[in-house]
């Protein structure tokens, strides 16, 4: 044979030893040709990564990753960047859907404007209720709490229930009132029956008092709520949200989330937070419950109201009212025995405080049941005001702080007339709050807030309104770097759910949970990162966008 000969069969023989020693593995998923951000703890960032069985089981260079699987699908991402699945750390999941098949109230710009999206709403709707969610008297030209008046003359024999964007008010008729069985004399611990000056009921009811009207509104049926219900996860799914903390469900939600998911119909992941009831008590003796998609191991109670309804407990009275310090709703004694069968049960207490006096509060509280640095991960839900003596226990005891940075920027238009300028510093600190334990979770409260995860990060990273109008950053000593606000919409929030381990980052024996964006979050301009767009949604490395 001649040498030539020799050398090409030599070659050939080495080039298939070689295919030999370096056979394809199997994946069901190949994504490539993308900036991947894994948010791991080095920030490390991929070409490619293969999926196998729901799971991620590696990551790698381009040629790496694509030479050593061959895939029963490949996705090319086409230059994009991909992040780990969005999570929202503080939402309500099960209120947005329901809200869904009522009136939308949000963005209405005078209270005019509000009645006759109500009159809209019911020329088409036969639904004995007339419930309705998002006004906020703050976008209007008069700040003042509207009047049932008009509601009274429009709807004499129809209930009206319309609740403020923050879930902390309400205005109601007089037929609401009725039916409620609430009058002039009525009183309701840790809530505000509000009355005018001649002693009349305007149909403003806050926090404990709008919580007890709600109760006599007709539920929806299971066949609507299950519609709203996936229809609710569409959305999630389009604005890149793979899981969801749900804060605040009974247990009859907490099984009707587990039944759809049971079934099929819902494939989001939800870490759901127990409401504030006796049955949750019960259902808290059996332990956590821990499913594919839905897990629940916390409760979440109420400590105080919401600053723009002026229900936050403060230690000196509202700037702009006067001997008013906002609402109290729980007593020490309720706080502990809710802190108490948490701790026995090993579950997470979550705890509403809005309002320095509440954070101050129940922060001691906590410190006292919790005696010292505890993986319990207890929880303050938005921690909007703490004084600066208080801050150190969050650091001390290991308690987390759970904030919403769209709050900081909606509310910047008012904020310190509530609380005036001394206070205003030390409110929305969120850079100061993430130092105590060096993370801090963040959701956007949907729905009193967008749902939109690139929102988050914008306000946290920006201190601007989402809606591009700011010129002047909010208090920019607190913005987050892009770091950390993107670890804040994914990893965090796991961390803070005990789920750390599953998911919240891209590495290997991981959920493969990942969203696809037409922007780098943390290279693009200021611009360019606020009208980034979802490209694609994958939850267990099946695209569901």
């Amino acid at each position: 044979m001649p040498i030539y000969l020799k050398r090409i069969f030599n070659l050939s023989l080495l080039l298939l030893l070689l295919t030999a020693c370096y056979k394809s593995e199997e994946a069901d998923l190949v994504v490539h040709n993308a900036t991947i951000y894994a948010v791991d703890e080095e920030f490390s960032t991929y070409q490619a990564m293969a999926i196998k069985d729901g799971k991620i089981i590696e990551l790698g260079a381009e040629r790496e990753i694509l030479n050593r699987y061959s895939a029963k699908e490949t996705f090319d991402a086409q230059k994009k960047f991909v992040y780990p699945g969005f999570y929202d750390a503080h939402s309500h999941f099960l209120g947005y859907a329901r809200n869904q098949g009522e009136i939308n109230l949000f963005g209405a710009k005078s209270f005019e404007e509000v009645v006759e999206r109500v009159q809209q709403f019911v020329a088409k709707s036969d639904r004995e209720w007339i419930v309705g969610r998002g006004w906020d008297n703050n976008n209007w030209k008069s700040k003042e709490f509207p009047n049932k008046a008009v509601l009274d003359s429009l709807f004499p024999d129809r209930p009206v229930h319309l609740t403020r964007v923050d879930g902390h008010a309400v205005l109601v008729n007089n037929e609401a009132l009725r039916r409620a069985g609430i009058d002039g004399t009525t009183e309701i611990e840790g809530g505000l029956i509000e009355k005018n000056e001649n002693g009349e009921l305007t149909g403003i009811l806050i926090d404990r008092a709008e919580e007890y009207a709600e109760e006599f509104i007709t539920p929806m049926s299971f066949e609507l709520q299950s519609k709203l219900i996936t229809e609710a996860e569409k959305e999630c799914f389009a604005a890149g949200l793979t899981s969801v903390t749900d804060a605040g469900l009974s247990v009859a939600d907490i099984m009707l989330l587990d039944s759809l998911q049971k079934a099929g119909v819902i494939q989001i992941r939800v870490y759901a937070m127990l409401e504030q009831s006796e049955e949750s008590l019960v259902f808290m003796q059996n332990g956590p419950l821990e499913k594919d998609n839905l897990h629940v191991c916390s409760i979440k109670i109420y400590a105080d109201g919401a600053l723009g309804s002026r229900g936050a407990l403060l230690k000196e009275p509202y700037s702009d009212d006067p001997g008013n310090y906002g609402l109290s709703l729980i007593s020490d004694s309720t706080l502990r025995r809710y802190a108490n069968a948490a701790y026995e049960s090993g579950f997470q207490l979550c705890t509403h405080c809005i309002g320095d006096s509440a954070n101050a509060s129940v922060l001691n509280t906590y410190a006292d049941i919790l005696k010292g640095m505890s993986d319990l991960r207890w929880r303050i839900e938005h921690a909007q005001v703490v004084s600066p003596e208080e801050l150190h226990l969050y650091r001390d005891y290991g308690i987390i702080p759970s904030v919403q940075p769209v709050h900081a920027t909606s509310d910047k238009g008012w904020a310190e007339d509530r609380l005036g300028p001394d206070r205003i510093a030390h409110a929305y600190a969120f850079n100061t709050l993430k130092n105590q334990l060096g993370w801090i979770p963040l959701g956007t409260d949907f729905p009193a807030e967008p749902m939109s995860a690139i929102s988050t990060f914008y306000a946290a990273v920006f201190r601007k309104s989402p809606d591009g109008t700011d010129e002047v950053p909010f208090q920019p000593e607190e913005a987050l770097s892009r770091e950390d606000a993107l670890r804040g919409i994914t990893f965090w929030p796991a961390l803070a759910s005990f789920e750390e381990k599953e998911k919240g980052s891209l590495e290997p024996n991981k959920i493969a949970d990942f969203v696809v964006l037409d922007s780098d979050l943390l290279k693009s301009p200021e611009k360019r990162v606020l009208q980034s767009k979802v490209i694609a949604t994958f939850i267990s490395g099946k695209r569901v966008y």
